[in-house]
């Protein structure tokens, strides 16, 4: 594993990042309960009110959570400059978007205004406080590269999208503000593809080469991919507040669709060519999550292409469900379960260090390594219920007989990918008090 360019002495506290893994994926289950209690009749339109509320519980709760305690973890580590306050900044942020988004989410699926009210000012706060504690990290890094140029364009896409879902929310509150359902779109946009694609990428630069052990990115795909994309969303913007023909609007999402292809194509190569043969379960969410991205991709340009498209119903619902919980959610899954393993390494191993050092402690103690840290029959099981799950939801826009045993499956799934996150940070107590002086 190669960690030279990592600045690994500036790693925040364990819990920094921990907090937002292992919280994420209680909103996985939140949303499924929600829409199990909402019914299958939530799927008929994307402007159902349900729909949306759950929506926002699964984007702001379990993935913006994660990708929240990602960039605590990546920003000093690899830009080597952590937020500012950093123990104060997580547990703010962590306790408004962990308060807020039920109350926005089901405020919305309810059209309880003083839930969406109050859900949305807290979401906004944290995602505020968050956004301006990482433009000033970004700000200070002295590093370059594709990681970091991918960093700072995902967090201009956040601050678009925050901006964007902030003015849709008031029109929610029933007190006469407009809602411009024009806008939803770029909201969209600039939270799909911006905030979610870029930031994925720009994680991945490390990630991938680090544990699965491919080669590199290729330079120049990694360096143009975050600029490209962001320039396209730049573009798709316009059409918003300009009378642009129909065609070039079309002409500019199928060369953002390209650049998303061009992104899982390439890292599907770079996986072929691991020097370890055997795929992981890691290998596997990733692998899952790339080809749902090809699928949600083909399926859009078909929409467009073809006519009689687009299909009618819970059909129209396909592409944005394959690219949220197929692809989105099942690289969140492959990264945790590297991230987490190694920052308990990690820690365990710099205390060991410490005490060497020092000449205190338990010596002799030995550590787990990431492997153990997470029982591997575990994460087996996790991945075939998150298969199934997802098989079961894409089966559920065509049959709504699945609907329920479907997202019975995505609690069960995430209900156990929340045990395994705890058992890790189970493994690092135990490990810590064993290593302590007092443990002599």
């Amino acid at each position: 594993m190669n960690l030279s360019r990592l600045s690994l002495d500036r790693t925040p506290p364990l819990w920094v990042p921990l907090q937002f893994m292992i919280t994420a994926p209680l909103f996985a289950v939140l949303f499924a309960l929600l829409m199990l209690w909402l019914g299958p009749q939530t799927l008929l339109s994307r402007w159902m009110p349900g729909l949306i509320g759950a929506t926002h519980i699964l984007v702001l709760g379990y993935l913006a959570m994660v990708m929240f305690g990602a960039m605590q973890q990546l920003l000093p580590v690899v830009a080597g400059s952590p937020l500012p306050k950093d123990l104060l900044t997580s547990r703010v942020t962590h306790g408004l978007l962990a308060l807020g988004t039920p109350f926005l989410g089901i405020g919305l699926a309810t059209q309880a205004h003083w839930a969406v009210m109050l859900g949305g000012t807290l979401v906004l706060g944290a995602v505020a406080l968050f956004i301006l504690g990482a433009l000033i990290s970004l700000a200070r890094s002295r590093a370059r590269g594709p990681t970091l140029t991918g960093l700072w364009l995902a967090v201009i896409s956040l601050l678009m999208a925050m901006v964007l879902g902030g003015w849709l929310a008031s029109g929610h509150l029933g007190q006469g503000w407009p809602l411009p359902r024009y806008l939803t779109n770029i909201h969209l946009i600039w939270a799909l593809f911006g905030w979610i694609a870029l930031l994925i990428a720009a994680v991945a630069y490390q990630v991938v080469p680090m544990f699965q052990m491919t080669p590199e990115y290729p330079r120049l795909f990694a360096r143009g991919y975050a600029p490209v994309v962001f320039s396209l969303l730049v573009l798709l913007t316009l059409p918003a507040w300009l009378h642009l023909p129909e065609w070039l609007t079309l002409l500019m999402g199928m060369a953002l669709a390209i650049a998303l292809a061009a992104f899982a194509v390439v890292t599907l190569w770079l996986q072929s060519r691991r020097r370890r043969r055997n795929a992981d379960v890691t290998v596997y969410f990733w692998r899952t999550g790339l080809i749902a991205l090809l699928a949600a991709i083909a399926l859009w340009a078909l929409a467009h292409l073809l006519p009689g498209w687009p299909p009618r119903g819970p059909l129209m619902l396909l592409p944005v469900w394959l690219f949220l919980a197929g692809f989105a959610m099942s690289i969140i899954n492959g990264m945790l379960y590297k991230i987490v393993p190694f920052l308990v390494w990690l820690h365990l191993n710099n205390q060991r260090l410490n005490n060497q050092r020092l000449s205190t402690g338990n010596l002799r103690a030995p550590i787990p390594n990431m492997h153990e840290v997470i029982p591997l029959k575990l994460t087996r099981w996790q991945l075939y219920l998150h298969w199934l799950a997802l098989t079961g939801t894409v089966g559920a826009l065509f049959w709504s007989g699945l609907f329920v045993p479907a997202l019975l499956l995505l609690a069960a799934s995430n209900g156990l990918l929340t045990w395994n996150l705890a058992q890790g940070a189970q493994q690092f107590r135990c490990w810590h008090r064993r290593l302590k002086p007092s443990a002599n």
